[in-house]
């Protein structure tokens, strides 16, 4: 058995101070009070000197390092982002890819999932190829026309198993029959609102259909005009009135991909309970300079493609937490919940992952006030 001591505790609503967390091989067996607390005269103390002990971070929406795709070099990716307090991580494939590349990658990721930090790949987030073809990295899309049956079944057929979630647009003409047969392939898979231009009333005809995640809220798209002044409702606004579906937040500390106040508002209309901290990281694509008269402004976390489009951030997701916090006002235990027990509850892992709590994995951290990772457990063994 290990026991942390001397450490504040983040719990989902509130934080234990003066706290332990007990571990043994890799699940948690009690957290409590020290002063409650009698431990084993066997146990392995870690002394976190005033430390907070949170849970592992969990980014659903990640393409990978600012040097490599996840698929190009997965270890490499996997040790940057543990060292940032993400112990599970999706990683998530966009419409470059061509069906062929699609099938390589899951393999070769799944495999590599089974070593002892690629453990952390609890399998793909599919940003593509259900989705409208628009969006940064344009000139490379492989999956801009009609996607035939004989195309999607063989995706589905070749990866479904290991994917746990799809992008859509709710505008596609065989959207239906596509979220169909990923569902009969794998009941418990799940799809997210991704780059559209739907109307909230066709997001509404797909919601029965596992529907539970607003992608990158802010960046999905704008409905059609309704008239010459103003579009209509689209996915943002759907998934705002939608109580039960979660958002995914990118929070950069320049607030390019949301500005500040763009957050707040999404957060109290959502509620504490239905955010989700996401990094979409990607690799740096090439340099760029301002032009702000084209919208581009620098930022140390931001990727542009070719074009000059907006194309993911170099976020990891420590860092979205502490800007988070700076941009709301939101404290530690609220900002962490969204980077963990969330994420962990859109995807159904809850029962295991997404807080420091009795039978749970003993994904933890040990971190500071500013939420600057200091020391890493994967499964109960310390990784960084």
């Amino acid at each position: 058995m290990k026991v942390i001591i001397n450490t504040n505790v983040i719990l989902p609503d509130g934080i234990l101070f003066d706290g332990i967390v007990a571990f043994e091989r890799d699940k948690i067996v009690a957290v409590a009070k020290q002063s409650e607390y009698e431990i084993p005269a066997t146990a392995e103390i870690i002394d976190a000197n005033g430390l907070y002990t949170a849970p592992g971070l969990i980014d659903i929406h990640n393409h990978g390092s600012e040097e490599n795709f996840f698929v190009d070099n997965p270890e490499a990716c996997t040790e940057h982002f543990l060292k940032h307090g993400q112990t599970t991580v999706l990683p998530t494939f966009y419409q470059t890819m061509s069906l062929e590349d699609m099938i390589d990658g899951a393999n070769k990721l799944k495999e590599f999932s089974k070593s002892k930090i690629g453990k952390v790949i609890k399998g793909l987030y599919m940003e593509g190829p259900f989705m409208r073809a628009s969006g940064s990295n344009s000139q490379l899309f492989k999956w801009s026309g009609e996607i035939s049956r004989e195309q999607y079944t063989a995706l589905v057929d070749g990866i479904g198993d290991f994917v746990r979630v799809w992008a859509i647009d709710p505008d596609r003409s065989n959207i239906v029959e596509i979220m169909d047969y990923v569902m009969a392939k794998k009941p418990s898979a799940i799809f997210t609102l991704g780059h559209s231009g739907a109307t909230s009333e066709q997001c509404e005809k797909v919601y029965n259909s596992n529907l539970k995640i607003q992608t990158h809220h802010g960046d999905s798209g704008n409905a059609p005009r309704i008239n010459q002044a103003k579009f209509g409702a689209g996915v943002d606004e759907y998934a705002l009135c939608n109580q039960d579906m979660f958002i995914e937040l990118i929070c950069d500390e320049s607030g390019i991909h949301l500005a500040p106040y763009s957050i707040r508002a999404a957060i109290k209309a959502k509620g504490i309970e239905k955010v989700i901290l996401i990094t979409d990281s990607f690799p740096k694509t090439g340099d760029y300079k301002n032009d702000e008269s084209k919208g581009i402004k620098f930022g140390a976390d931001l990727n542009y493609d070719a074009n000059g489009l907006l194309a993911g951030s170099h976020l990891t997701l420590d860092n979205a937490v502490r800007n988070v916090m700076s941009y709301t006002g939101y404290g530690l235990s609220h900002a962490v919940r969204f980077a963990s027990l969330n994420p962990a509850k859109a995807l159904g892992i809850d029962k295991l992952y997404g807080s420091v709590q009795v039978g749970k994995i003993a994904d933890l951290l040990l971190v500071d006030d500013r939420f600057s990772v200091k020391s890493v457990y994967l499964e109960g063994e310390k990784v960084f």
